[in-house]
């Protein structure tokens, strides 16, 4: 369940819409002889609700071009992490798609810092 019930932070308050940057590294992958990586950016969808008192966000990207090919993802982060001073976070682990014989495993967390708010 993607809801914590004993929750600290109640987003049904909190009107405004907001949304994360999240940017990284995917994981090393290819064969033996040609092991590489791809850097991603992107901006997150606004926050889908997920019970009475958190959300979490839908993110999709295309990686950049590394050894003569990209990746794409498409899915969700985790619900939110309380980061203190009224800030969270979202964690998003995951693989990319199935490109030139391999997928890449994701571990990256949004920013820390006050979400881009639209």
């Amino acid at each position: 369940m993607c809801c914590n019930n004993n929750c600290h932070h109640h987003h049904d308050n909190d009107k405004h819409e907001h949304v994360h940057e999240i940017e990284g590294f995917v994981q090393l992958a290819g064969n033996r002889c040609n092991l590489h990586t791809h850097c991603f950016e992107t901006v997150t969808s606004t926050e889908i609700p997920c019970g009475h008192c958190d959300h979490f966000h839908e993110v999709e990207f295309k990686t950049d071009i590394n050894d003569c090919h990209c990746h794409t993802f498409c899915g969700r982060t985790g619900p939110a992490i309380q980061a203190g001073n009224g800030e969270h976070i979202h964690l998003l682990e995951s693989v990319t798609s199935f490109n030139d014989g391999h997928r890449h495993c994701i571990r990256v967390a949004t920013g820390t810092e006050e979400p881009v708010r639209c």
